[in-house]
């Protein structure tokens, strides 16, 4: 099994309406990632790449190294967990990407970060 199958990552999204403002289609919402290592080396999380698509199709791409103005090495049965926030033009939307790490070995892979929804919950079905 690679080691991109033993990274587990998980979102936790809310909306933030006092960062928002919805007569500039400004729409505001938290994150937090959990990244949690099941296999048996230690990972660097080294860089990041989101596709964040708003509800018009439109995609911002970010790249960044780290997260958070960190790059946390997780260790066998650890995890890492931190928050941040995007900013859409419409109330709904979704985020998905990779982060690019390397395990002890030093092996390169990509953990892939599965779609996640961004949405304004009073708007939601």
């Amino acid at each position: 099994m690679s080691m991109d199958n033993l990274i587990a990552i998980t979102a936790q999204t809310q909306f933030l309406p006092e960062h928002s403002d919805p007569s500039q289609k400004r729409f505001a919402f938290g994150y937090t990632i959990t990244i949690s290592n099941h296999g048996t080396q230690a990972a660097r999380l080294l860089s990041r790449h989101w596709i964040i698509t708003d509800s018009n199709g439109h995609v911002q791409e970010v790249h960044g190294e780290g997260v958070v103005g960190e790059q946390p090495l997780i260790q066998p049965g650890q995890s890492y967990r931190y928050s941040s926030g995007a900013i859409l033009s419409t109330p709904v939307g979704s985020m998905h990407g990779t982060y690019t790490m390397v395990s002890n070995n030093g092996n390169y892979f990509d953990a892939i970060i599965k779609p996640f929804s961004l949405a304004r919950l009073e708007l939601v079905n």
